[in-house]
C-alpha cells in the first residue's frame, strides 16, 4: 500500500445497534493494521421500521432529530471506549452526521471523503421485512464505487440483545 493509500480514511456507517458495534469494531481494527484514519458516520434519518427513533429522552419530541442523534452518538460512542478502552483509531476518531436516506448518503460522503473501504453493519433481514425495507448494507454495495465491508454481528451477541 502506497502512502496515497496510507492517508485515506476508513468510513465506517453506524445507526447504534449492535450491528453498528460489529462494524465499528472491524473498522477500528482494518484502520490499525493500515495506518489509516477512521471516520464514523451517521445518516441521520426517520427510519421506516422505527418511527420515532430519534425521542431518545422523555423531552426529545421537540427537538430536531440532528440534535438527538448527536446525543445518542455520544453516548454510544462513550460506551464504545469504555468497553473497547484498547482501540486507539476509535478514540481518535471523526464523528460525522449527514441528513437523508442512507445508503445514498453514507456512499456519496465516502467518496468526498476519498475512503479507501465503507465499512457497514447488517442486522441480516429476511423474509417480509427484507422485502418491504431492504437491506441498506447491500445498497450501499450496489451503489458504491468503493469496496464496502458487511459485518455480521456474530449470533451469541445478537441473541444477547434481543
Amino acid at each position: 500500500m502506497n502512502m496515497i493509500e496510507k492517508n485515506r480514511p476508513v468510513v465506517v456507517a453506524i445507526d447504534f445497534s449492535c450491528d453498528s458495534e460489529a462494524a465499528l469494531l472491524w473498522a477500528n481494527n482494518y484502520a490499525k493494521c493500515v495506518n489509516a484514519p477512521l471516520i464514523i458516520l451517521h445518516v441521520v434519518h426517520d427510519p421506516a421500521d422505527t418511527p420515532g427513533f430519534y425521542r431518545y429522552e422523555e423531552n426529545d419530541w421537540a427537538e430536531p432529530m440532528a440534535a438527538v442523534a448527536s446525543k445518542i452518538a455520544k453516548d454510544f460512542m462513550e460506551e464504545m471506549v469504555e468497553r473497547h478502552p484498547q482501540l486507539t483509531p476509535l478514540q481518535e476518531a471523526r464523528l460525522e452526521f449527514v441528513s437523508g436516506l442512507p445508503p445514498g448518503r453514507i456512499v456519496e460522503f465516502a467518496e468526498k471523503e476519498n475512503a479507501q473501504i465503507i465499512v457497514v453493519g447488517s442486522c441480516g433481514r429476511s423474509g417480509l421485512s427484507h422485502i418491504l425495507l431492504g437491506s441498506v448494507a447491500e445498497r450501499v454495495a450496489q451503489l458504491s464505487k468503493i469496496p464496502v465491508v458487511i459485518v455480521k454481528t456474530p449470533v451469541e451477541v445478537e441473541d444477547k440483545h434481543e
